[in-house]
């Protein structure tokens, strides 16, 4: 069950997916909502409780590339979540070759172009908890973003001013693994924000 509506989808990812997307999505019942922009996550999966329907929640702000790919993220941990429970780990070698197995046939049905599938298939072959921490993938993403003004927080020079949602300036600093030591103008409090960050550069 998706939202009662799979046509709903059409909005949201590659038309060609389509076919491959409802065959998926009659294996196993869910429901699918779509969410406003959320900064700390793209999408989410909540397991059924209690006999209750299981969830997949993707952003509703994310371009059809990026929405499929959450949206397959998050139904591998579906599969799963019926074929093992509680007996698999998040994110690990279970979820790791569903999501593969799925990620594959996106790809080799040419669902993205060209550019976009090479990164996607090594991001595929050891996939992260989330794919904001392959900032090759992220990058290539954002590629096919509406254009904005935002920016990646990875893409700014160290020393350079910038604000989340028009609220509070930082100021970047050194890179740790994946996020970066920013420090807050106003309290001068440091902070590690994910280099995948949508950010606004302050003159």
């Amino acid at each position: 069950m998706i939202n009662n509506n799979f046509n709903i989808l059409k909005n949201y990812v590659p038309e060609s997916s389509l076919p491959i997307l409802k065959k998926w999505f009659n294996q196993r019942p869910f429901i699918l909502k779509i969410t406003k922009k959320r900064a700390t996550k793209f999408g989410d999966f909540r397991a059924s409780l209690k006999g209750e329907t299981p969830k997949i929640s993707v952003n509703s702000n994310l371009n059809q590339y990026a929405f499929l790919i959450t949206l397959t993220h998050e139904f591998a941990h579906l599969l799963v979540w019926h074929n093992h429970k509680h007996k698999a780990k998040a994110h690990g070698i279970e979820w790791k070759t569903e999501y593969k197995k799925l990620a594959t046939v996106l790809i080799n049905n040419n669902i993205f172009p060209e550019p976009l599938a090479i990164i996607f298939k090594n991001h595929i072959q050891n996939a992260p908890a989330s794919s904001a921490r392959d900032i090759k993938l992220v990058s290539e993403l954002k590629k096919y973003d509406a254009p904005s003004n935002f920016v990646l927080l990875s893409e700014l020079p160290n020393g350079t001013k910038f604000t989340l949602n028009n609220k509070r300036i930082f100021v970047k600093g050194e890179k740790r693994r994946t996020r970066y030591f920013c420090t807050e103008i106003g309290t001068k409090k440091q902070y590690l924000i994910n280099g995948v960050a949508d950010v606004l550069i302050v003159d």
